[in-house]
């Protein structure tokens, strides 16, 4: 009677671990089931993205009638005059652009603008603006602004879509003074004279990821 007892015994046993493995062995294969599907998905949903803000030498114009080099070898060493021959130097080195003019009237405006263009695949936002200051004579004679090309203002964090394009404006204006600046003023305000080649502003306008 006991060792009955004891085969039956030994056969739930057995019954219960056939029981216990089959049910390992369909956890672990609907796991790996499971796993295959989410990195199925996971591969399906990557995109490829790129970065990619530019102004172009085409980007940078100048209004009608108004004389531009741009983008010239040797930039720094080139004088700008009133236009018999480099009119306005205006280069790009970077995230900047740098100009040199010749203002010498009231009332007298210089001006150009710069299209950026987000050629990547990722929106874009400002993340500083920068622009350099007149010499301390100039102060006194011209103003110098860079806005939208719309006269908005330009603001950090402002965005810049995926495909889209965004134009700037440059300005330097002589103010509207009654009383003209002397030879040597104007010599200041250019920068002109014996040894050098000119005043020369920048600015920079610096995107990062939105």
């Amino acid at each position: 009677m006991k060792k009955e007892e004891q085969k039956n015994q030994k056969g739930k046993q057995k019954a219960f671990l056939l029981l216990l493995l089959v049910l390992l062995l369909g956890i672990t294969v609907g796991f790996a089931t499971l796993s295959s599907t989410l990195n199925i998905i996971g591969t399906s949903t990557i995109k490829n993205s790129s970065w990619d803000i530019d102004v172009g030498d085409g980007d940078i114009e100048c209004p009608q009638g108004e004389v531009c080099t741009i983008n010239p070898n040797n930039p720094e060493s080139l004088t700008p005059d009133d236009g018999t021959t480099n009119g306005a130097i205006i280069w790009m080195d970077g995230d900047t652009i740098y100009f040199k003019h010749l203002l010498s009237v009231p009332n007298e405006v210089f001006e150009f603008t710069a299209k950026y263009t987000n050629n990547g695949t990722v929106p874009a936002k400002i993340a500083s603006v920068t622009k350099s200051q007149l010499n301390t004579t100039a102060q006194s004679f011209l103003t110098y602004d860079v806005t939208y090309a719309d006269d908005g203002v330009i603001a950090v964090g402002d965005t810049l879509a995926a495909g889209a394009s965004v134009t700037f404006k440059v300005t330097v204006a002589y103010k509207n003074v009654s009383t003209l600046p002397t030879a040597e003023q104007l010599a200041l305000i250019n920068e002109t004279g014996a040894g050098k080649t000119g005043a020369t502003s920048s600015f920079t306008v610096t995107y990062e990821q939105a």
